[in-house]
């Protein structure tokens, strides 16, 4: 294509990839590459693997010279049947001449499941590959082979079998590479780690081949302060700016006057031109640069007027033309019709470990003496943000430890002024309803679901949620897969000082000052504070005195979270305790009293939370709960009644966990024509549900653990989850088969729960069923087509039935220690979507179950099967390491979600 992006030329980064993979794809591309290349690329590091990167046309044997000839290092995979491809040999042999002519190229051998002696074996499984070569080949072309493998034989190389599991291998060969790679003066054009991927990135999206726009593109690069923007446009503009003749870097335009902006843009454009004294309308700028091939930048845009004036659309510019507009709101990008947008991420752990030592200590890593964990401490505390790691980096060169640990106690307990004064930019530029969403949000809904943190601040400011989605547009706040939002610990942090410094006086955050309002003798002077969050998990101890609370007549939030259990709580009541203003969020964990106040009006009240709480009742008789839409009491464990819910006719979700005192809810609970979610885990003297309640909106229903439950509950017809784990039921009725939207329903340890009716096979809804434990289940169940997951581990089952192999959805069937079941159907091998059977302990199993597709997990341990046999790769039994990617993202997912709790409490 005429106009498409040049090739790299030598302003550009020299090496195109950081590591260029060799391998025998049989032996291990499904199993280890596939794990290897993960790990690198998780790690920022560019692979080159030819199953992805050699495009079609290509002549494969040049793709890969050409592939070496532009890559750091080379991994080479040595396995048994590695030599039985001239390729991997042809590869091989190119890739030794390549190291020996050129200090640049290094070879990182890798022998799996081999010993690195096999390879100079004159009777080995290489010396018969090269011998079936020499019948096919001339006896110069495996000579050199041959030496190429002898020289590859000598180099210092991992072994598989020297480790315990190929987990730990790829984890310590990433880690040397890294070093390796970080050790080394980098090949970027500014001190930005990382560079070299993000530059590939852009340009991807740059040369994307779009006939609508006659191959005019523009790219935004969209991300929070900090992260690197600017950085990234100088260095992609210095890289291209070559092969532009007419190019123009207009910085930091934010603020600035777009006819001013537009005379700039014409005099780099066309330096010589007398009209570039005069005033630049929009429509002469399209008119002179539409036959322009030009090369701009547009940095740090925040008005998409402005943009509209300084880059109208694609026709404005002459083919081939490329415009890199940065901003930290994605919304301007939106509304621009911008279509390709590259978010700029915060480096990982080893990227900012290099980036923040360049800058205290010059070198590309940290020390091995006792600034090394120093230095962990303070990146993990940086959150990625290249930002903070320079200006962090650079006040700690040259300094003594004891500086070193001051910082980091700063760090840890406010925000550096050198971060702060850049974020604060962003903050600055928000209006002031999105000022106050924003604080709510990092002071007490982090972590909370949208829909959670709206309703409680809609009164504040009028819908608040599309003000919630303009702050995720200017990167202010992000949102999970699962609707939670969440706000970078960094501005987090920024949002606190701002509160402290009483920018925003009607919310308080530091503790010192809260305890100063409910200890010091104000008299009778109104408070004016309308918000209080209170963070006990690094306090010792707050005294409160009620009557404080009288003075607070606009208090509307109030929260007090890591404050323990009741037993231990850290907030003590000094008084008696009989106001509280007319509060619309109520949070009080380990909640000391009985009792709320009696004087306390919940009219507005749209949140109550007492978790851990003393209270054996909230209130005597009715109160005005018509704005309520949520209540968690769980583990309020002298809890002994639920009020009168007859006025909270919004209640959407009401949480009685482990409250171990309640026996009876109100009949009142039928009254709640809202409520989607019930939950009441482990209330062990619960004895029953209010008798013939239909609830019509109720999703959720979670009994597990209240033993004395007998009855299967039917108080929704819509219920999708329903748990009754560890009940004292019996009996499923037929009538079950009425809760067509079931799809999960939790029956394990149910002692005295009896084989489940024929209808039961009439709920094609139900994905997931738990029987586990349950003694008295005889016969396998009926199953519905829709069923993904089977638990019926520790049951009396003694014949999983043939029909089973038309639950073409089935993924998981568990059957461990089921003593009396005998062989699976041949059925079995239909389920193609089956991946995980658990027959642990099934001892009367004495075939090997004939399965299909993908199985992550086979497990047979404990069966009387005498000879597993011969397992070939396809049916991909895990007897091996097949469910190493599962536990990765299995253990990634419990990190990041540990993190998460962590930083909002």
């Amino acid at each position: 294509m005429a106009n498409s992006l040049p090739e790299d030329s030598k302003s550009r980064s020299v090496w195109k990839y950081d590591v260029f993979l060799s391998f025998r794809g049989t032996d291990v591309r499904r199993k280890f590459i596939s794990h290897l290349n993960e790990a690198l690329t998780d790690e920022g590091i560019v692979t080159f693997h030819d199953n992805r990167d050699l495009e079609r046309g290509d002549s494969i044997l040049r793709g890969l010279e050409e592939a070496m000839n532009q890559s750091r290092y080379a991994i080479v995979v040595v396995s048994e049947d590695y030599a039985t491809s001239q390729w991997c040999l042809r590869e091989l042999s190119f890739m030794v001449e390549l190291a020996g002519k050129t200090k640049r190229f290094k070879l990182i051998p890798i022998f799996y499941d081999i010993d690195p002696s096999a390879l100079k074996s004159r009777t080995g499984c290489f010396n018969k590959a090269f011998e079936d070569h020499e019948q096919r080949f001339d006896g110069e072309t495996v000579s050199e082979w041959r030496r190429a493998v002898g020289i590859v034989a000598n180099v210092s190389s991992w072994v598989s079998k020297t480790r315990s599991d190929d987990a730990k291998l790829i984890q310590e060969v990433v880690r040397d590479l890294c070093e390796r790679l970080y050790a080394e003066p980098s090949d970027d054009t500014s001190e930005f780690v990382g560079m070299t991927l993000h530059k590939k990135r852009i340009e991807s999206l740059l040369s994307t081949e779009d006939s609508s726009s006659d191959d005019v593109k523009m790219v935004g690069v969209w991300g929070m302060g900090g992260r690197g923007k600017t950085t990234i446009a100088k260095c992609v503009y210095e890289s291209l700016s070559t092969h532009f003749p007419s190019r123009c870097f207009l910085g930091n335009v934010k603020g600035e006057s777009s006819s001013h902006l537009r005379k700039q843009i014409m005099s780099e454009i066309f330096p010589k031109s007398p009209l570039n004294a005069r005033c630049v309308s929009p429509e002469a700028m399209k008119r002179r640069l539409r036959g322009k091939k030009v090369l701009l930048i547009l940095d740090d845009v925040d008005d998409v007027q402005q943009l509209q004036e300084l880059a109208g659309d694609c026709k404005w510019f002459g083919p081939g033309s490329r415009v890199i507009i940065t901003t930290r709101d994605k919304r301007v990008l939106d509304e621009h019709s911008v279509k390709h947008i590259y978010e700029v991420k915060p480096l990982r752990t080893t990227q900012a470990l290099q980036l923040f030592s360049r800058h205290a200590f010059k070198t590309n890593r940290p020390p091995q003496d006792e600034f090394r964990q120093l230095c962990l401490d303070i990146v993990e505390q940086l959150c990625g943000l290249p930002l903070a790691l320079r200006a962090i980096g650079a006040s700690l060169y040259n300094r003594s430890i004891a500086f070193w640990e001051d910082k980091l106690c700063i760090l840890r307990n406010s925000l550096d002024k050198s971060i702060s004064t850049v974020l604060k930019v962003s903050y600055d530029a928000l209006d002031e309803h999105e000022k106050t969403v924003f604080l709510y949000v990092a002071g007490c809904f982090n972590g909370e679901y949208m829909d959670r943190a709206s309703m409680v601040l809609d009164p504040f400011v009028i819908r608040s949620k599309p003000r919630l989605v303009t702050l995720m547009e200017k990167s202010m706040i992000s949102m999970s897969n699962n609707t939670r939002l969440w706000v970078h610990d960094l501005l987090r942090d920024m949002a606190n000082d701002i509160t402290c410094e009483g920018k925003m006086n009607k919310m308080m955050w530091n503790f010192l000052d809260i305890k100063g309002l409910f200890t010091e003798n104000v008299g009778n002077k109104e408070i004016e504070v309308e918000s209080i969050f209170l963070n006990m998990a690094e306090e010792t101890g707050l005294c409160v005195n009620p009557e404080t609370f009288k003075r607070m007549r606009k208090l509307k939030f109030l929260k007090i979270h890591s404050n323990l259990t009741a037993a231990g709580s850290k907030v003590c009541i000094v008084d008696e305790f009989d106001y509280l203003p007319p509060l619309r969020y109520l949070h009080w964990e380990a909640y000391t009293l009985k009792s709320l106040p009696a004087k306390f009006e919940t009219n507005f009240l749209v949140e109550l939370n007492l978790p851990d709480s003393s209270v054996e009742t909230l209130w005597t008789g009715s109160q005005d709960l018509g704005s309520l839409r949520h209540m968690n009491l769980n583990r309020c464990r002298n809890l002994i009644e639920v009020p009168d819910l007859s006025k909270a006719r919004s209640l959407e979700c009401l949480c009685l966990c482990d409250c171990e005192s309640l026996v009876e809810l109100p009949s009142s609970l039928g009254l709640l024509d809202k409520l989607v979610k019930l939950s009441m885990l482990n209330c062990k003297k619960l004895k029953s549900l209010p008798s013939n309640i239909k609830l019509k909106s109720l999703k959720t229903l979670s009994l597990d653990g209240c033993i004395n439950i007998e009855e299967f509950p039917f108080v929704s017809d819509v219920i999708e989850e329903l748990g009754l784990r560890c009940t004292s039921i019996e009996l499923v009725p037929d009538s079950i088969s009425r809760l067509e939207k079931l799809t999960e329903l939790r029956l394990s340890h149910c002692k005295r729960l009896k084989n489940l009716p024929e209808t039961f096979g009439d709920l094609n809804s139900l994905k997931h069923l738990t029987l586990t434990c349950c003694p008295n289940i005889t016969v396998f169940p009926m199953l519905g087509d829709g069923v993904e997951t089977v638990s019926l581990n520790g049951t009396l089952i003694e014949e999983v039935p043939s029909w089973i192999g038309c639950k073409v959805n089935l993924t998981c069937l568990d059957m461990s220690e089921c003593k009396k079941l005998h062989n699976l159907p041949h059925s079995l091998r239909n389920l193609k979507n089956l991946k995980l059977l658990y027959l642990r302990g099934c001892v009367n199993i004495t075939e090997i179950p004939q399965v299909a597709g993908e199985m992550r997990r086979l497990d047979l341990y404990g069966t009387s099967i005498e000879k597993y046999g011969v397992l070939s790769e396809e049916e991909a039994l895990v007897l091996d390491n097949r469910d190493m990617d599962f536990l990765k993202r299995l253990l990634t997912r419990y990190v990041r979600s540990y993190k998460r709790k962590r930083d909002s409490r």
